[in-house]
């Protein structure tokens, strides 16, 4: 062998090394990156369920203001019809108050 083909199978070997090393390191970040998007995905899901489970009071309330705005026009008019009656119905005399104790001086 000469010197040359020495230099060629060495420069294989150490390149071939090089690429198996870099293969690893590859091998490696991609678990790394598997492993995070994973955690991602469960903190992703974690906020979800937090977020349904703040949407269902704020859905209820919504619902409450919704009623008592609708229900709120029709206590008025109830109000106003209410009010209009007792206006209308004619007031008693109050009683004389009776003294219960004597008048000094």
């Amino acid at each position: 062998m000469d010197f040359l083909q020495v230099a060629l199978i060495f420069l294989i070997l150490l390149i071939s090394i090089f690429l198996a090393i870099a293969g690893f390191q590859v091998f490696f970040i991609l678990r790394d990156l598997h492993k995070s998007l994973r955690r991602l995905d469960k903190i992703l899901e974690t906020s979800q369920d937090i977020a349904k489970d703040i949407e269902k009071p704020a859905k209820l309330m919504s619902n409450i203001t919704t009623g008592i705005e609708t229900g709120g026009r029709a206590a008025a008019n109830l109000a106003k019809i209410v009010t209009g009656v007792v206006k209308s119905v004619p007031k008693l005399p109050k009683p004389k108050s009776k003294r219960f104790y004597k008048k000094v001086l």
